[in-house]
Formats: C-alpha cells, structure tokens, sequence
C-alpha cells in the first residue's frame, strides 16, 4: 500500500507552499531518503516542477501539472472534490448533493467526458480547461435560478479580469466572451420541491477555456471559441486563483441573491447592447437590436419601434464586431 500511496503523499507535503527536507517527509510517511528523493525525481520525470535546496523539496509556483494534492492547499473551499476526469462536475455535485453534502462543496476536474452546456448541448472540456461545479442551498423558487447564473457570470468575469488581466464581456445570458470570442459558459442546474415549488438544491457548473487545447479547438467552434492563454500550459496556480476569486466574488453575491446586488456589473458587462440579435418566440422569429438589460436580468429588445423583454431563450448574433 506504501508503494502505490507514495507519489500522492510525496505531492501533499511538498505543495504546502514551502520548502521540506526530505529527511522530514521520509519519517512522516514511513520511508526512507532514498525512497523520497526517487519519488521527486520520477515526479519530474512526469512534469512536475519541483524546486529542491539544501536537502528539501516544494512543488513550485510555476508548476504546470494539475494534482490533487496541490489543489487541496490551494483551493479556498473546505469541501473540494478533486477528479483527474469527470464525466460531467454537474452530476458529481448532484449525486454529493443528494447525499447532504454541504452548500460550497465543490467538485473540480481537469478533464470532462461528457462536458454539458445550456439546452442539452455538449461541451467541449479537454485537459487544460477549468471545470468545476458547486453545490448550493438558496432559499428561491424555480423562477429565480437566473439570478445564480447571472451573479455567476459577473463573478467570473471579474475573476478573469483580476487574475488574467484581460476585460471579458457577459453574452446574455450565461457566456463570458473576450475580443468577439467564447471562453467561459455557466450552468445552474437545480432539484425542486414539488409542494412549493422552491429549490431543494442548485448545482453551479462553471466552464473556462484556459488554454488552448494542445490539438485546437474542434472545427464546428474554432471560430467562436477563445481562451484566456495562448499557451497550453499555464502554471497551475493560475487555476486555483480563478476559482478562489471566483468564489470571493459569488460569495459575496449570493449572501444577497434574491436582490440581485450583481445587476449594475451585469449591465455594464453587457456584450449584446447595441448589436442586432434573432430569436425566437410563439413559433415565430424575429430579428431585433439589443437596448439593455431589465431588473431582473431580462433581456431588452427592440423591434419595429416596440420593445420585448426577454426572460428566457436563446438569442444569436446577426451582427459580429
């Protein structure tokens, strides 16, 4: 058992943000010198960025590999879940949820399988993406799912802003784009109580194209799909920051959900004022230009002199800058 535990406990010691002697982390686990020192170099080998001097060891900042153990220090959540790969964070938050995990608990993945996007889309989720859902337990009804998503969307932005320095835009209702392109998508699924109608739970799945998949994106989006790095592999740590100030940033929304606290940054993020969206709505389409956004998150419309709110749906460009 020693064997095969080795490597992940040699990762938890060393990702603490300091540096240990070898000599200290062979008589915590139970082993010799020797075996720690291989331990390190085989991690190297792998592509662990592992700084060593006088004797002692610490997984750098500039470390570029993903693992668990480094995540469980430097993830700001006291109940994180971490999985090399994921069919979807979504039904992992949903199955801890329904065994009463607490509200926070979040569940991050480098890689997801079967990845999924607002309408039953897929989403396109290759190692080098930021993938993580949380669970969550509002007091709001069915209706009022929105006010998550929304809040979601500004906390991520900010997120990107403050950690990647660049100014994204929010794409009614849910997407996060930078210079005309799609780096972030957001997904609140929810449970309900039937008798009132009000969330039993809400699941918060966040998507964010971080860095460009080693083989492009798929053609069917590679025209509509960015990432904040050009790189493949930015360090490690750049990961764990967005989902801490994420965090900070929706925290502090969601203390105040029900009155919205985030509308005034949703407005100003606003990627569609201005532009000329196509929608559909009673069985018929209809071509109009965006003039701002309700109360409520509602989409403002306006076409042939009549302005439409819209509070649901899905809306294309017909006009691209």
């Amino acid at each position: 058992m020693r064997k095969s535990l080795i490597k992940e406990d040699v990762l938890r010691e060393i990702s603490k943000g300091k540096v240990v002697s070898g000599g200290l982390i062979a008589s915590k686990l139970g082993v010799s010198r020797t075996a720690v020192w291989k331990t390190v170099n085989s991690l190297r080998a792998e592509g662990f960025f592992i700084s060593g001097e006088n004797g002692g060891y610490m997984l750098s900042p500039y470390n570029t590999r993903i693992c668990g153990a480094q995540a469980e220090f430097a993830v700001e959540t006291k109940n994180l879940v971490f999985k090399e790969v994921s069919a979807s964070t979504n039904e992992d938050a949903k199955a801890l949820a329904e065994t009463g995990a607490e509200e926070f608990t979040t569940v991050f993945a480098k890689k997801q399988t079967g990845g999924k996007g607002r309408l039953s889309r897929s989403f396109f989720s290759p190692e080098g993406g930021l993938y993580f859902s949380v669970v969550l337990r509002p007091a709001l009804s069915a209706e009022s799912t929105v006010k998550i998503t929304t809040a979601a969307a500004v906390s991520m932005a900010k997120a990107i802003e403050k950690v990647a320095q660049l100014r994204p835009k929010i794409k009614w209702v849910n997407d996060i784009y930078i210079s005309g392109k799609k780096v972030c998508g957001i997904l609140t699924e929810g449970a309900f109580d039937a008798e009132n109608g009000h969330l039993k739970y809400a699941v918060l799945g966040v998507g964010v194209n971080v860095a460009m998949p080693k083989d492009g994106f798929p053609e069917e989006i590679s025209d509509k799909a960015g990432a904040l790095y050009s790189s493949s592999t930015p360090p490690a740590l750049v990961y764990f920051a967005l989902i801490n100030e994420f965090l900070r940033e929706f925290k502090n929304y969601y203390a105040d959900i029900e009155n919205m606290p985030h509308i005034a940054e949703y407005r100003v993020r606003s990627f569609l004022d201005g532009k000329t969206v196509s929608y559909h709505k009673d069985g018929k389409s209809h071509t109009a230009k965006v003039i701002g956004i309700g109360d409520n998150a509602e989409l403002i419309v306006e076409e042939n002199g009549k302005k439409t709110l819209l509070s649901s749906g899905e809306v294309s460009l017909t006009d691209y800058e």
